[in-house]
């Protein structure tokens, strides 16, 4: 959760009339799910934020028009899709994040049960970053990137077990990017690593998050295939551990296939192909 670092969406009150397009189109703050993707919209109620579920694993946090912002001077908002339970699963993302430039989040987000735990694995953050004042335990080089770990605790706060102390874990990446593969099981076995012990867990989104800000996202999660528990990048969507060569290799449509620190596979399948998006991140597309 961003400045107080609790997470959540929410679409707040207006004295604006809706048009019946937005009615139509706009999710009201709950869980549940859409197009076979779990989704979940928190907000604490204070700010504007409007939160639309979209097509396969997409949504949006903007207008219709996608020309204002929809999350406008809100206080604090965690949207996103994916699943329920979570899992040590290999994610692919893409997409747009308006919030470089103001206090947001974009991250894959989730917690556990016993212990109740809430978890971070910030892909890009804007003018606030989520180490500030904490103590580095530790990092783990994973996709294409390096993630600091942190650990940092929350008493009397919002959770998915309504007002509690617990604590969060974090990983946060150091060459922000917006799309590519996450493979969880290295930030599970990282953490575990540095003492970070997770419970049982609940539900596990790629989340946009914003605090006392103004901003638009359109994300779409395209997958989130099994991992084979390897340590190192894992670019593709099926099993097994990343590791250097390309031998055999295929990486599939949206996933990472090089940049600069990159040592996972660089052959897209069929249909894609490898288009430099930075100095740090090659996808298939």
């Amino acid at each position: 959760m961003l400045g107080s670092v609790a997470l959540a969406i929410v679409a707040a009150a207006s004295s604006v009339v809706a048009s019946p397009l937005d009615l139509i189109k706009r999710t009201s703050p709950g869980t549940g799910t859409n197009n076979g993707f779990f989704y979940s919209f928190w907000t604490d109620g204070q700010g504007s934020v409007t939160y639309n579920n979209g097509a396969r694993g997409s949504y949006d946090v903007t207008r219709i028009d996608h020309e204002i912002a929809q999350w406008n001077n809100v206080n604090n908002f965690v949207a996103g899709k994916g699943w329920n339970p979570g899992s040590n699963r290999v994610i692919s993302y893409n997409g747009t994040w308006n919030g470089a430039s103001v206090n947001s989040y974009l991250s894959v987000y989730g917690w556990t049960r016993n212990p109740l735990i809430e978890y971070y694995v910030v892909e890009s953050f804007g003018t606030y970053n989520p180490s500030t004042g904490t103590t580095k335990l530790g990092s783990v080089t994973s996709d294409g990137g390096t993630y600091d770990i942190y650990r940092t605790q929350r008493v009397n706060q919002p959770s998915i077990e309504g007002t509690s102390t617990f604590y969060q874990f974090w990983s946060v990446r150091q060459q922000h990017r917006v799309g590519g593969t996450v493979t969880m099981d290295n930030h599970f076995k990282a953490w575990a690593s540095s003492g970070l012990q997770l419970g049982t867990h609940d539900y596990q989104i790629v989340a946009t998050e914003g605090y006392q800000s103004s901003g638009s996202a359109h994300i779409e999660v395209i997958d989130g295939g099994s991992s084979g528990g390897g340590s190192g990048s894992n670019p593709g969507t099926g099993g097994g551990s990343g590791g250097g060569g390309t031998g055999g290799c295929s990486v599939a449509k949206y996933g990472q296939c090089g940049g600069q620190g990159y040592t996972g596979c660089g052959t897209c399948a069929s249909g894609s192909t490898c288009k430099a998006q930075s100095q740090y991140y090659s996808q298939c597309l």
